[in-house]
């Protein structure tokens, strides 16, 4: 049978199965929660793996009520019709209309370039239609799915095309060719370099390919590229990373003549002089004193790879340099190297006003106080000194809250309290994330005079209240796992789906009526939580956190009379929701048996201009 026609939807009565698993769990070593213990209880400072992200923001710290327990979202398979890869094979075999072939060609090269499937099955299709036809698109779409499929036997076949390609499609088969080490890509490497007409994008390609090939004889033309002060600096630098990987001799001899030169000169420096001679240090090392920042920054970073010790006399100047590369550069540098004065000028570094230099001043300062129990309690007391409600210094504040609450420092909660009234939301947030963290009872009567006051402000329309909800859902949290009785009444009005607190507000504080009925299942309570958990269909709908709490609520009650909507929530509501993972959680605690693991969610990719239609029904 003969395909044509400029649209094709093809009936195969086949199972749809092709999948590839992209998990949605973070690799960072937190354990997901699997056995429920039947006297589970939060209370006291909490002991467990924080996640903090690279760039720490108040609106992303981890809540108490999602970390106990820690209830991950299921996988996430994203899959494509067993059947599509076959149907595409034969559009391209049998297919009359051009169009129709080349998007069967590069449906192929999406489904490898995506890792949906393995391609390599069609290669002889592939393979058979780049030789035969005569159509250039389908040639090269073709050669992009061989490419893509990592299918080395065409390699011959690509290069033959790169030789009369576009930089654009020269980008997505020459890659390969590297990747392959194929020796016989010299000869469409090799006469790029000395062609004046050359292209930034393909001269690139063949340096990189030649010194992926360790090709020696290539070193001479790259060297005289480095060296003509009229050619493309994009050439130029391409052909300097070379060099320094395919003789490092080389490399550092020509550094030498471009150290003093211009910026572009310094900055080709540099890349000579990033190889394995160690001579090339030294060199690196004076350039990080560049009056230029590039060249500074450059230098610096790559130093820090290289050999960073040589970096450490040259810190007090890094940490107050005007790049904030090169400052990034001294915190990780300081890392390596700690000691008490550098551990201060790393808590400086807090303050930067730069977000990243101050994030990566934090992530140091944590790696220093785990690796470096002599330092802790330095950085402890810096940071803890840190805390004071009358300095302007908003950014260091809220750096240092987030640090004491990594190195579950739980002794903060007094010099907290005025931090709640901060006028940067940076600060009073994470002022309330720390106290929530590590709930002292010391506060109690603080919090509670905060809790009501910010409800107030919270259902005033008339007054700025920035993101006092988020504040105040730390708050809340905090009210429950002290058993604050007295903000029973604040919490249930947050049932209310208008409660001007939105949703953090309303999702702490399900949870946190869990922890104040804890082990007694008020039955009125209870009917009041299966309302929300049953609220699928209302106008709006509730919220996915506030019905996930809800059922969080009823364990932590030990509700047995909603056993039926617990199970309901199970069996009914989306995985992504994660609502079936805690009532999975939630069932043993009321006495069930844990039912079956939340499955991964199949997702199926689409997208696709060649489609299998469904049979008739």
């Amino acid at each position: 049978m003969k395909i044509t026609g400029s649209i094709l939807i093809l009936i195969l009565a086949l199972p749809a199965c092709d999948s590839v698993r992209a998990s949605q769990v973070p690799d960072d070593g937190v354990p997901s929660a699997s056995v429920v213990d039947p006297d589970f209880s939060p209370g006291g400072p909490y002991a467990g793996p924080l996640v903090i992200p690279s760039i720490s923001r108040f609106r992303n710290l981890p809540n108490r009520m999602d970390l106990e327990p820690l209830i991950l979202p299921p996988d996430t398979v994203l899959k494509i019709d067993e059947r599509l890869v076959p149907l595409f094979e034969r559009v391209l075999q049998e297919a009359t209309d051009a169009e129709l072939q080349e998007v069967a060609a590069l449906s192929l090269a999406r489904v490898a370039e995506e890792k949906l499937a393995d391609i390599r099955g069609t290669a002889t299709a592939l393979l058979q239609v780049l030789r035969s036809s005569r159509n250039e698109r389908i040639r090269f779409a073709c050669a992009y799915a061989l490419a893509a499929g990592n299918v080395e036997a065409a390699a011959p076949e690509l290069i033959q095309l790169a030789s009369k390609r576009s930089d654009d499609q020269r980008l997505l088969i020459e890659p390969a060719l590297a990747r392959w080490k194929v020796q016989s890509a010299v000869d469409l490497w090799r006469p790029r370099l000395t062609d004046p007409d050359i292209s930034d994008v393909s001269f690139r390609l063949a340096a990189e390919g030649l010194t992926a090939l360790n090709d020696a004889a290539s070193l001479e033309p790259l060297r005289q590229i480095v060296a003509d002060s009229s050619a493309d600096f994009g050439m130029r630098m391409s052909a300097a990373k070379a060099v320094a990987i395919l003789n490092p001799d080389q490399a550092f001899a020509a550094a030498e003549q471009h150290t003093d030169g211009s910026v572009q000169d310094r900055l080709l420096a540099i890349a000579l002089l990033d190889n394995t001679k160690t001579e090339s240090h030294a060199p690196t090392a004076r350039l990080c004193d560049d009056r230029s920042d590039s060249i500074a920054a450059a230098a610096w970073q790559q130093l820090y790879r290289r050999s960073p010790e040589l970096l450490v006399n040259q810190l007090p100047t890094g940490c107050t340099h005007r790049s904030a590369q090169v400052r990034i550069a001294a915190a990780r540098v300081i890392e390596v190297f700690p000691n008490a004065e550098r551990t201060e000028w790393l808590h400086q570094l807090l303050s930067d006003v730069h977000i990243e230099v101050r994030n990566v001043a934090r992530a140091m300062l944590v790696i220093v106080a785990e690796e470096t129990p002599d330092l802790r309690e330095q950085i402890v007391g810096l940071a803890g000194d840190a805390l004071q409600p009358d300095s302007k210094d908003w950014q260091g504040i809220e750096q240092a809250l987030i640090l004491l609450g990594q190195l579950k420092a739980t002794q903060f909660s007094q010099q907290c309290i005025p931090l709640l009234d901060y006028p940067r939301d940076e600060v009073s947030i994470s002022a309330a994330w720390l106290i929530h963290l590590f709930p002292d009872e010391s506060v109690r009567e603080a919090v509670l005079s905060t809790i009501r006051k910010t409800d107030e402000l919270l259902s005033n329309p008339g007054l700025p209240h920035g993101e006092s909800a988020l504040k105040q859902s730390f708050l809340i949290q905090y009210g429950g796992l002290v058993r604050m009785r007295e903000i029973q009444p604040i919490l249930e009005t947050k049932f209310s789906k208008t409660d001007p607190g939105g949703t953090p507000v309303r999702t702490a504080a399900m949870w946190a009526l869990g922890m104040l009925f804890e082990k007694n299942p008020v039955p009125e309570l209870a009917a009041t939580f299966a309302g929300r958990i049953k609220d699928r269909a209302g106008v709006p709908p509730e919220y996915l956190p506030v019905r996930r709490m809800s059922v969080m609520a009823l364990g932590l009650m030990r509700s047995v009379e909603s056993i039926p909507v617990v199970q309901e929530a199970y069996a009914s509501d989306s995985p992504e929701s994660m609502i079936p993972g805690t009532a999975r959680w939630v069932l043993p605690m009321l006495g069930q048996p844990a039912p079956a693991e939340i499955p991964p969610i199949e997702k199926f990719v689409g997208g696709w201009r060649i489609n299998v239609a469904e049979g008739p029904k």
